[in-house]
């Protein structure tokens, strides 16, 4: 993703020198778009980052199962002194 973001940036630069040195109704709609562009990239990695995380708390003597979506629980059994379920 940071290749994608270098590369609209420089895509942003690109469009705005275009933009002082041919000041035309193209170049600025080139510039916006490019901005956009870049602007939506930024978001968009930030929002991937927040959805990975997750956070668990479990009692003592209780078992907990966490997955990135539905989870569906059978028979669990604890053998012996091993806290590990099978």
């Amino acid at each position: 993703m940071l290749i994608v973001q270098i590369l609209l940036g420089l895509a942003f630069l690109g469009s705005f020198a275009w933009l002082i040195s041919a000041p035309t109704l193209e170049s600025a709609v080139a510039t916006v778009t490019s901005l956009g562009a870049f602007i939506g990239a930024w978001i968009r990695d930030k929002r991937l980052k927040q959805k990975g995380r997750q956070n668990q708390v479990v009692e003592s003597g209780s078992i907990g199962i966490q997955a990135g979506g539905n989870v569906n629980v059978g028979k669990i059994e604890n053998q012996g002194s091993s806290k590990d379920a099978k």
